[in-house]
């Protein structure tokens, strides 16, 4: 009986200390009161609850997501003598300058040749993929708003954003991906074409380099300029036929603004919101693409290097050359697996040319994201 009047005592000093508490946070406008809200802007679509933490400040913390709209963009594919196009053309049509050697594709052994050729005389001729942009933001805040005038319509505001890296996505459509599945077939026989040729027929040797378009136009994909040491820098699609970049800024994100609040009810419950500010992004953003090839474009010892044509004192034909030292001795050769996987487009490479350039060029000055929303509010409590 001792023990639960004790216990009853001890009930009784807390709930008049939580009471005596209650009774300072609303005298002290902490916490007495919660708002609501929701609003959209350049920032999305967002939702948050305010708390008062004294007359002259509140805090707010919530989320605000950016929809997924799509909006489209042509950029180039290139080959060392222009588009893919004509490529398309030639590669379309070599099957009959290779019957004119006693070359039969329809004979086993060259399934793959004739499957791409075949492939390739179907496609329609463009020199330009379409992909398709959209942004991927969505990120929570906290933030602190200081009312520094006694009306409380104004209100000067710090804090930060924070979420996932990635704030957009470019994706090359499906409708692009039989070209660009036919494009990794060339580049894949292309790799091995100089070595061997079709069953050792090179048309350029026998004269007919205007007929041999793995000669003339070389490895196909995206041309994205050179890396900083000078050498070329190649983007083909991915093993999905797809080709996609995307665009990283700082997972956190601070913010500073200012807003104006104005009561849309008599009973002061429902309010109207509008905040216009800037969340930085701590540096400009960065591109990021897969499936880079870095080409070494310097003279050579053996030969010369010209628009991608490498040919060494025997007049071999070479392609593409990716060269490497071994125990001093420099051999040129072609390599496939030199592919550079998260290369940042902004800092990595230069001379971008086309759309891609233009693109890169606007991101790389971009160091803050504008703020402008309004929304409304409801005083729960």
């Amino acid at each position: 009986m001792k023990r639960f009047s004790i216990f009853l005592f001890v009930l009784q000093v807390a709930a008049s200390m939580l009471a005596q508490s209650e009774s300072v946070l609303k005298e002290k406008n902490i916490l007495n009161h919660m708002d609501v809200g929701v609003n959209v802007g350049t920032l999305g679509i967002g939702i948050d609850v305010a708390v008062p933490v004294g007359d002259y400040v509140r805090i707010r913390a919530g989320y605000n997501y950016m929809p997924r709209f799509n909006f489209d963009a042509d950029f180039n594919v290139e080959t060392r003598s222009g588009g893919v196009g004509k490529l398309l053309e030639k590669v379309g049509k070599i099957d009959e300058k290779l019957s004119e050697f006693g070359i039969d594709l329809n004979k086993p052994g060259f399934e793959e040749y004739k499957a791409m050729f075949d492939k390739f005389s179907k496609i329609e001729a463009k020199d330009y993929v379409t992909l398709g942009m959209k942004p991927t933001l969505h990120q929570f805040k906290f933030m602190v708003d200081v009312l520094p005038f006694k009306n409380k319509h104004w209100s000067f505001t710090a804090g930060f954003y924070a979420g996932p890296a990635t704030a957009a996505e470019a994706v090359s459509l499906d409708k692009e991906s039989l070209l660009l599945e036919a494009i990794n077939a060339y580049n894949g026989i292309y790799a091995e074409y100089p070595r061997s040729g079709i069953n050792g027929t090179y048309l350029h040797q026998i004269g007919k380099a205007a007929d041999d378009p793995f000669y003339k136009y070389g490895l196909a994909g995206f041309s994205l300029g050179t890396f900083k040491d000078g050498d070329k820098a190649m983007m083909v699609p991915g093993a999905d036929n797809k080709a996609r970049s995307e665009m990283r800024v700082s997972k956190v994100r601070p913010y500073l603004g200012f807003g104006y609040n104005t009561h849309l009810s008599k009973d002061k419950r429902w309010k109207l919101n509008v905040d216009a500010g800037i969340m930085f992004l701590c540096g400009a953003p960065s591109i990021y693409a897969d499936n880079v090839y870095k080409f070494d474009a310097s003279p050579t010892e053996e030969g010369y290097y010209v628009s991608g044509i490498g040919v060494d004192s025997y007049d071999k034909y070479y392609g593409e050359i990716i060269r490497n030292d071994y125990d001093g001795v420099r051999e040129i050769y072609i390599d496939c697996s030199d592919v550079r996987n998260h290369v940042d487009l902004v800092r990595d490479l230069q001379d971008v040319p086309g759309k891609a350039g233009d693109i890169i060029d606007v991101v790389s000055k971009v160091k803050v994201y504008p703020n402008l929303s309004v929304g409304v509010s409801y005083r729960i409590f």
